[in-house]
């Protein structure tokens, strides 16, 4: 057992937590607990989701997750970048010895292969820049177009279905209209927060479909579950290299548990609407009550 996870586990132990207990308040299975306080991190998904578990276990128990990592960075894992090399052969894929005369001329279809190498690198270059540069412009407008929202419904999501009531010019067919639109309409209301754990109500719709896309190139785990049961819906890591984002309806449910890995690098739609997750932190638990 390594030092962080005795400290851990005495902490968790002077609140008279069982690793059951807190599992329930986690949402981490109870083998990764387990292999967080042996200190085997070899059990747990990857090193970027062992701090995020470390950290919702540290929070758990009242413990300062910055803290612990200055006084045990020993026992803490570190997401580190892995360098990998390349090797350039020649169009050939040859690395037999030649002739004076053939290894000549080798050598500058080498020289030009090399430089059409260097040429494809730049342009990759100005591709992937010219992409951030799109993606932040876009984000960017994103923002400006729903700040006015923001300020008139500071805690709801409204949207309203794709039909329109028609015109008319007598007050009877206006009324009728009206009714119509109201019924239309969906919102997705922010009931309280607390901590990392916030909770919504969904209403004015029988449709609850759920899509979790991943927003920049680091990994983003989730996993959502019935909330009563807690029967598992779906769980996976999204990606923009990998898998980009997963889809399921959540139409059955009453109560829909939804827990993120990597909540800034996460984007959630409900019934094809975006939703603004509440804060900053990295692990973030949201709970949608839906009222048909």
């Amino acid at each position: 057992m390594s030092e962080l996870g005795q400290v851990l586990k005495e902490a968790r132990e002077q609140k008279n937590l069982s690793l059951d207990e807190l599992q329930e308040q986690t949402k981490i299975q109870r083998r990764y607990l387990k292999a967080i306080e042996d200190g085997d991190y070899g059990k747990l998904p990857g090193e970027f989701y062992t701090r995020a578990f470390i950290k919702s276990y540290a929070e758990t128990v009242g413990l300062d997750f910055k803290s612990l990592t200055e006084q045990y960075p020993s026992d803490m894992p570190k997401v580190e970048r892995q360098h990998v090399e390349t090797h350039v052969k020649p169009p050939d894929g040859s690395e037999n010895e030649h002739s004076p005369k053939s290894l000549r001329g080798r050598a500058v279809r080498a020289k030009n292969w090399s430089s059409f190498v260097n040429k494809a690198i730049v342009v990759v270059f100005i591709l992937i820049a010219l992409m951030i540069v799109y993606i932040l412009v876009t984000h960017l407008a994103g923002n400006q177009s729903k700040s006015s929202a923001d300020q008139s419904s500071s805690n709801s999501v409204q949207y309203k279905g794709d039909s329109a009531p028609p015109s008319s010019s007598s007050s009877s067919s206006s009324d009728s209209a009206s009714s119509s639109d109201s019924s239309s309409e969906q919102v997705l209301k922010k009931d309280k927060e607390e901590g990392t754990t916030t909770t919504y109500t969904l209403s004015g719709t029988d449709k609850f479909d759920v899509t979790v896309t991943a927003k920049s190139g680091s990994p983003a785990w989730f996993a959502a579950q019935d909330n009563q049961t807690h029967k598992q819906i779906a769980e996976g890591t999204v990606t923009t290299n990998g898998k980009k984002s997963y889809h399921f309806d959540a139409a059955d449910v009453q109560t829909l548990y939804l827990k993120f890995g990597n909540a800034p690098g996460t984007e959630l739609k409900v019934n094809g609407k975006t939703v603004e997750l509440p804060n900053e932190n990295t692990v973030q638990i949201l709970l949608i009550n839906f009222s048909k």
